[in-house]
């Protein structure tokens, strides 16, 4: 038996190909398919509307997007699909792709990144992990279980750097 290696995706194919699904992210290559389920979606949601109230209470120049990708400098095929993400938009002047694509690439503006790990593959989500150092800046970042048996709260919320 023959073994056939994935095709591996410029950054460039994949924003032609794939930019406007949410199901797909590439990392060094590779295309990988989200698969977001219903209870990922919510504790996202709850997540996202517990962080904007703090940024509305604190009158922060900061925003939520409804959804970005995000290119570290150091990778030339890597385009990250944050679940949630908080961004300085005074920073966002100095995004070379911002004004016509919602595309981050610079760690400076991110303030905050949330990834919700579904329950089945949080072991391989955790070894691999955000690559936030990726972009020469430490991006303090949010982890939460889909599990949501016990209610609508994430079941375990980890802060991560």
């Amino acid at each position: 038996m023959t073994y056939t290696p994935p095709k591996l995706l410029t950054f460039e194919q994949f924003i032609t190909e794939y930019r406007d699904n949410p199901r797909y992210e590439l990392i060094d290559g590779e295309l990988r398919d989200m698969e977001p389920t219903g209870p990922h979606e919510a504790v996202s949601g709850s997540i996202a509307g517990r962080i904007y109230a703090e940024i509305f209470r604190s009158d922060l120049n900061w925003l939520i997007p409804k959804s970005c990708l995000v290119k570290p400098l150091a990778s030339e095929a890597t385009a990250l699909r944050p679940d949630v993400i908080v961004l300085d938009q005074a920073e966002l002047n100095s995004e070379p792709l911002w004004e016509k694509e919602p595309i981050i690439c610079k760690g400076s503006t991110i303030k905050l990144v949330a990834e919700v790990v579904s329950q089945c593959v949080a072991e391989p989500v955790l070894k691999t992990g955000f690559p936030s150092q990726a972009s020469g800046v430490r991006v303090p970042r949010v982890e939460a279980t889909d599990d949501l048996r016990s209610g609508s709260e994430p079941s375990s919320v980890t802060r991560k750097g």
